[in-house]
């Protein structure tokens, strides 16, 4: 009779903890701060003919010199000038992002007049993205002449797809520290 007793309790028990226990359902996590931007922007970049990278929480946009610049000069050609645009409204509400525009070129040419070629195509990017409403506190400018190439310098192709400028997109720091 005791060991019935002690069953019957046991199955109390162990019913008891079974119907108490609730199933806990754990919400997906948010997204990062780079899949919650990269669906937008690669879109926009895909209409606009550039190029999308992501690494980590870094989305770098790839806009190509040739058909975007003035093949002589660093002037950006009325034909870059509203893709551009585009990227600048779709950025400026984006208060969370922070911009890096980094001009690349080519291995032709002088170190000097590579590195003054990249930044002047770097400055033309920007100029865009601030008439289009970014705040100068979000963006830094850099130039990297043929520091950094994608391709071999040796060939033509190689040579275009160098001469480029990036926008690169990392998250705004949102805090401060304060010193004690």
């Amino acid at each position: 009779m005791n060991s019935i007793k002690t069953l019957a309790l046991a199955s109390l028990v162990f019913v008891t903890a079974c119907s108490s226990k609730q199933e806990v359902v754990q919400a997906p996590p948010a997204p990062s701060w780079a899949e919650s931007r990269i669906v937008n922007l690669t879109s926009i970049a895909e209409q606009q003919g550039y190029e999308i990278e992501r690494e980590g929480e870094q989305i770098r946009l790839l806009i190509p010199v040739d058909g975007n610049f003035h093949p002589k000069r660093t002037l950006l050609l009325p034909s870059g000038l509203v893709p551009l645009s585009k990227v600048a409204q779709a950025l400026k509400v984006d208060g969370a992002s922070q911009l890096t525009v980094v001009g690349h070129s080519d291995s032709d040419g002088s170190d000097e007049l590579n590195k003054k070629l990249s930044m002047e195509r770097a400055q033309a990017v920007a100029s865009v993205l601030r008439l289009g409403g970014i705040e100068r506190q979000r963006m830094r400018l850099s130039a990297m002449a043929d520091n950094q190439p994608r391709a071999d310098n040796a060939s033509n192709t190689g040579r275009k797809l160098n001469r480029r400028v990036e926008i690169i997109l990392t998250p705004y720091p949102t805090s401060i520290a304060l010193a004690d």
